[in-house]
């Protein structure tokens, strides 16, 4: 049992005295609490990243992505990805709720983030909203 233990770097507390056990816990514990903050650092800065390019490519696809109807030879092609932006533009609000965007911001606004990582995240969720209202 004890080989188990020393693998894993927890010593073999049977033979520890109180303070001593004590005191391996309050080490142990500070260990997994900052893996945590850690953790949660890493997801803050993948969703970050995440709504960046939603953003971007709803953006691309809903502003810059409508042809010009003179520009473009393939008439069909033109209009079957028309359509397909104006779907996209009119599901945007049922996959992007109001309450879902809230959550981001929240979770993105928690106390252990910067607040340029929470500010940016919150311009991006308010571009994102505009583009939903378009």
């Amino acid at each position: 049992s004890s080989g188990i233990n020393a693998e894993y770097g927890v010593p073999d507390t049977g033979k520890c005295t109180g303070t001593e056990r004590a005191r391996y816990a309050q080490i142990r514990l500070e260990q997994l609490a900052e893996s945590k903050d850690q953790e949660l650092s890493l997801y803050t800065q993948l969703i970050e990243n995440l709504v960046y390019l939603l953003w971007r490519h709803i953006h691309h696809y809903t502003v810059h992505a409508l042809p010009d109807s003179d520009s473009q030879p393939h008439k069909k092609q033109l209009l079957s990805s028309q359509d397909s932006i104006k779907q996209l533009t009119r599901e945007l609000s049922l996959h992007l709720t109001d309450p879902f965007l809230k959550k981001i911001v929240d979770f993105c606004s928690s106390k252990n983030t910067s607040t340029v990582t929470s500010s940016f995240t919150s311009a991006l969720v308010r571009r994102l909203r505009k583009l939903i209202a378009v």
